[in-house]
């Protein structure tokens, strides 16, 4: 690496002239150098990167998603469609860790609304808080939930689906290489015309650079059916973008689009279902 630094040096001064001079002179000096160059540039592509996710102490966590989507249903030739947007934010801010790594944690709710057909509807979740205790590990101890919308019901279920705030994608525990890939799967339960269709997104992620500790990373995707049926059929594909903060151990952007085609054959009955998806999740971390 220094080799490859003083080269760059010598390339912008008025050494360079002179040495270029003397390797014309003498090529074998010439072959040497480029040699060393390329052994420099092979070891800092070979540069790997861990990714592990964590949770924490003394930050302000502020995340915005947004998705979007439109589903065409065609039953035996006459087509609807209809088309939904959501928006949720959130903060999380973190105290001072105690001698056991845990950290008090308060987690706000901002406005969660759902607009769809020509409506606009503000979700019992909105302005709720949550308070517990976190660990770097993603491990949320909630003892409190405020929101006098929600029944104690609502509240065990907030409580299941935030005791872990573990990221989406779940990172390799290797360290990768840049143009390194790695898959992860998905299943989801998809409804058309009132049936519960199970299909899985296989998401193949591709490193392509880490700059300034943010490392970028590619997505593609493919939906295929989950479930033994021959009266159904499913496919479909998307793309993507992720950013991950190396230093913050967090996804700060999560970008998507994919589309499901999904058609059923049962007796007399025609239903093909099209879907179309946006997904954006931004984090902001203070």
């Amino acid at each position: 690496m220094l080799i490859y630094f003083y080269l760059e040096y010598l390339r912008y001064s008025n050494v360079y002239k002179q040495v270029t001079s003397k390797l014309k002179q003498n090529p074998m000096k010439k072959y040497l150098i480029l040699f060393l160059i390329s052994i420099t540039s092979y070891s800092y592509s070979q540069e790997t990167f861990s990714f592990v996710s964590k949770v924490h102490p003394e930050k302000k966590y502020s995340l915005q998603m947004d998705v979007s989507s439109i589903t065409e249903t065609t039953i035996n030739g006459k087509t609807t469609k209809s088309e939904s947007i959501s928006r949720v934010t959130r903060v999380t801010n973190t105290e001072k860790a105690d001698k056991n790594g845990q950290f008090p944690a308060i987690m706000n709710f901002g406005g969660v609304i759902v607009t769809g057909a020509g409506k606009e509807v503000l979700s019992p979740l909105s302005k709720t808080i949550i308070k517990g205790l976190l660990s770097e590990d993603n491990k949320f101890d909630i003892d409190t939930i405020i929101n006098p919308n929600l029944d104690q019901q609502t509240k065990n279920a907030l409580k299941s689906a935030f005791k872990n705030l573990k990221p989406d994608i779940d990172f390799p525990q290797k360290p990768l290489k840049i143009n390194d890939s790695f898959e992860y799967k998905i299943p989801m339960n998809i409804p058309i015309n009132g049936e519960q269709i199970k299909a899985v997104i296989t998401k193949t992620f591709t490193l392509k650079s880490v700059l300034n500790n943010i490392a970028e990373f590619t997505v593609s995707e493919i939906i295929s059916l989950n479930m033994e049926s021959k009266n159904v059929i499913a496919s479909g594909n998307g793309n993507g973008v992720v950013e991950f903060n190396i230093s913050e151990n967090q996804i700060i952007k999560d970008k998507s689009h994919f589309i499901i085609d999904i058609t059923i054959k049962k007796e007399n009955i025609n239903v093909r279902g099209l879907v179309t998806s946006d997904t954006e999740k931004l984090l902001r971390i203070q």
